[in-house]
């Protein structure tokens, strides 16, 4: 990628690298919590209970998206000051 179009791609790589980060995230926490199953409250003899699954999957999934995407836009961000700087010093 040129440092020219970096200006433009930033907040699409910010959300879709946050999309990927959140997604990993809650399927690992889900799946750790499902069976883990505290207090028999994911699954019990009556099969899953999909409402607490999926309220335990948006409380995660949520602010992690918000919390990645603003982290890998700033440090996007962050980058393209740098190598702009270094491009304003050499000439």
């Amino acid at each position: 990628m040129k440092l020219s179009d970096m200006k433009y791609n930033f907040c699409s790589l910010g959300l879709l690298i946050g999309g990927i980060v959140s997604v990993l995230v809650t399927m690992i926490i889900l799946v750790w919590e499902w069976v883990e199953n505290p207090g028999g409250v994911f699954h019990d003899q009556n099969g899953t209970n999909w409402n607490f699954v999926f309220d335990t999957a948006s409380s995660w999934f949520v602010p992690t998206f918000l919390y990645a995407a603003l982290i890998v836009t700033v440090l996007y961000l962050l980058l393209y000051a740098i190598q702009w700087i270094k491009q304003v010093r050499q000439k």
